[in-house]
C-alpha cells in the first residue's frame, strides 16, 4: 500500500507507514462500487428477507427441536436461554451429533448437542459479510441479533434469494 504522504510502498495491511509514520489504518479497505458487487457491500441484512426464528430452550429435547424444524420448514432452531441467544441446532447436528453417536432424540437435551454461542450477525451488516462467514466457516445458518433480541436468521436460501433478485433486477436494467 502506498503512503499518501511520502509514497513509500508499505506491506498491505500495516497501520502505520514504515518510512514517515503516517496513519494508514483503514486506507486499504475495499470501497463499494456500483452495480451488483456494490450492493453486496452497501445493502443491509436488516433490509433483506430473513427467516423467522424458531426458538427452543436448552432443556428442550432434540425431538422437540426436530419437530419444530419440520413444522416450521426450517433447517435450524435458535436456542434461547434467559432471553438471549445461547446456541444453534440444525439438521447437520441431527446427523453428526445425535444419530452418529446413537443418542436418543426423545431424551437428549438440545444443550448437549447444539453449537454454543454461535456467531451473530447484526441487521447493519452487509450481505457480503454473511457470505464470507458462510464460506469461510462452513455455516449455513447465521442468527440475526440486535441488542440481544433475536430477529431471525440468515440462511443460504436468503442469500440466494437476495442474489437472484439483485441479478435479475440488474439484468432488466441493462
Amino acid at each position: 500500500m502506498l503512503c499518501p504522504n511520502c509514497a513509500t510502498d508499505n506491506i498491505p495491511g500495516v497501520d502505520v507507514c514504515e518510512e514517515c509514520g503516517t496513519d494508514l489504518a483503514g486506507l486499504d479497505l475495499p470501497e463499494a462500487g456500483g452495480g451488483f458487487s456494490g450492493r453486496l457491500l452497501t445493502a443491509r441484512l436488516g433490509d433483506m428477507a430473513i427467516s423467522k426464528a424458531i426458538v427452543v430452550a436448552p432443556a428442550d429435547t432434540v425431538a422437540v427441536a426436530i419437530e419444530r424444524m419440520r413444522s416450521g420448514r426450517a433447517g435450524c432452531v435458535l436456542v434461547q436461554d434467559g432471553g438471549k441467544l445461547a446456541g444453534l441446532f440444525n439438521e447437520r447436528h441431527v446427523l453428526t451429533r445425535v444419530l452418529r453417536r446413537n443418542l436418543e432424540p426423545a431424551s437428549t437435551p438440545v444443550a448437549d448437542v447444539m453449537s454454543r454461542n454461535p456467531l451473530q450477525l447484526s441487521p447493519e451488516d452487509p450481505p457480503a459479510f454473511a457470505i464470507h462467514c458462510m464460506v469461510a466457516y462452513g455455516f449455513r445458518h447465521l442468527p440475526l441479533v440486535s441488542d440481544d433480541e433475536i430477529l431471525g436468521y440468515i440462511s443460504v436460501r436468503n442469500i440466494l434469494a437476495f442474489l437472484q433478485q439483485d441479478v435479475i433486477a440488474g439484468m432488466a436494467v441493462a
